[in-house]
This record gives C-alpha cells, structure tokens and sequence, in this order.
C-alpha cells in the first residue's frame, strides 16, 4: 500500500475510534484512537516524495499540538465539553493535514 493511503486509513480508524469515545466520554479509551493518530509519524508514512504545501503543513502542525494539549485536558478532567473541543480541533488539524499536498 501507498504511504499516503497507510496514513489516511490510520487517521480515518482514529476518527471512528474518537467519535464514540468522545460522545460517551471515554478518554482513556480514546488513547487508542491517539495511537493510531500518530502512528504515521514514526513508521514515515507521513513523509511525501512531492511538493508539499507549507502553510498548510504549519497550521497542520499547530492545530494537532493545539487538539492535543486539549486532549490531555480531557483526559486530566473527564469533562465531557473537553472531549467535544477535542474533537472538533483535532478534525480541524485533519483538513489541514489533507490539504498539505494542494
């Protein structure tokens, strides 16, 4: 399998495991789905043989730091808002993450 298509299959397994982690407000369990997050990065799925799209791959960056200091929020307090910012920022670092290569 392509690198590219490695990453997007880990990712797209992340999502469908933060979406009900989150909906029931299951932190701990969503560390699998930040298992699979981040996956991509130490096997070198993520490096790309093109052109990559710099201000992308920034704000790519910085949103995921962003989600996952409020990861770890959600984990120190199991406040379900928490979770649901989360989400919602780390689908946020997703799009950014898709359009590194536009």
């Amino acid at each position: 399998m392509k690198k590219q298509v490695l990453t997007m299959l880990c990712v797209a397994l992340a999502g469908l495991i933060f979406i009900p982690t989150v909906f029931f407000n299951r932190p701990l369990l969503a560390l699998t789905g930040a298992f699979f997050d981040w996956l991509p990065l130490p096997t070198g799925w993520m490096k790309s043989g093109g052109e990559l799209n710099r201000t992308f791959l920034k704000l790519h960056v910085a949103v995921t730091l962003v989600a996952y200091v409020i990861f770890v929020g959600w984990l120190v307090t199991g406040t379900a808002t928490v979770g649901f910012a989360f989400l919602e920022v780390w689908w946020v670092a997703v799009i950014f993450g898709v359009l590194i290569g536009y």
